[in-house]
């Protein structure tokens, strides 16, 4: 479902950052504001300080490119600490209409609602969905040795990683869920209940390309979803590890925050 709040929140934090930029960018940048005359068509620009005019020409110069930057930075950071003052008290205020954020205030008696409370606002029930039955790839059992905090078993440390950092974010997923495309059987690392969107997506973590022949089956698969019409970022994510094994828990905590939620 819709969720205004957390999107509030993401433009809230967007913008607090945009303004530590300009305000870094600010630093160094002179005193004064410009103002302008027009003779015959023509603006010539002045610089302002302390009610003292200095004259700066046509506009063709250093100072008055600096003092157009810093107005820019001023107005901008003016309108963001506007919008962060009403984002702060609609998020505050804002009250989730999610039928599962319901349950979870509700007392005992209610937390567990029919189907139906989820059918009339138009969105299929996705508490627990994490860890229902589901037709699971069993091939290459040998490889499955790492065991996540949701109690899984994955193939590689990194998937293990993604595993957890999606359990402990409370998104639900499955493991190498069986998909089949055409005359081929897939089976991608993690099919992630997209709460936001009402959605199921896929993420497959290639981990080792700094393998030719691994790189060449990985290019292969992100082929073949594309040709069965599964739409990067929307329908299917991808991650990689390094050429050296090495994952990025910071860049996979981006995607995850930014496509999973």
């Amino acid at each position: 479902m819709f969720d205004s709040g957390s999107y509030v929140a993401r433009d809230l934090a967007h913008q607090q950052r945009m303004r530590r930029l300009l305000m870094q960018q600010k630093r160094g940048l002179p005193q004064g504001r410009l103002t302008t005359t027009k003779i015959n068509g023509r603006l010539y620009y002045y610089r302002v300080v302390d009610g003292k005019k200095e004259y700066l020409g046509t506009g063709e110069n250093e100072m008055v490119l600096k003092l157009q930057k810093k107005y820019f930075i001023e107005e901008t950071v003016k309108r963001i600490d506007k919008n962060c003052k009403y984002m702060d008290k609609l998020i505050a205020g804002y009250a989730s209409v999610d039928p599962e954020d319901i349950m979870e205030a509700a007392p005992r008696a209610y937390q567990s609602l029919p189907k139906s409370c989820f059918t009339m606002v138009g969105i299929n029930n996705q508490r627990g969905w994490g860890y229902e039955p589901y037709k699971r790839y069993m091939g290459y059992p040998e490889q499955l040795n790492n065991k996540t905090l949701k109690g899984d078993f994955v193939r590689s440390k990194s998937e293990a990683i993604i595993a957890n950092m999606l359990f402990v974010k409370k998104i639900e997923y499955h493991y190498e869920e069986e998909l089949v495309l055409g005359d081929y059987t897939f089976a991608p690392d993690f099919k992630i209940a997209v709460k936001s969107q009402r959605k199921c997506k896929l993420l497959e973590h290639f981990g080792l390309i700094g393998d030719e022949d691994y790189r060449d089956t990985c290019m292969w698969k992100i082929r073949t979803y594309l040709e069965f019409g599964y739409r990067p970022y929307e329908d299917i994510l991808f991650t990689y590890d390094d050429k050296d094994g090495h994952i990025n828990t910071l860049d996979i905590d981006k995607v995850i925050e930014s496509f999973c939620r």
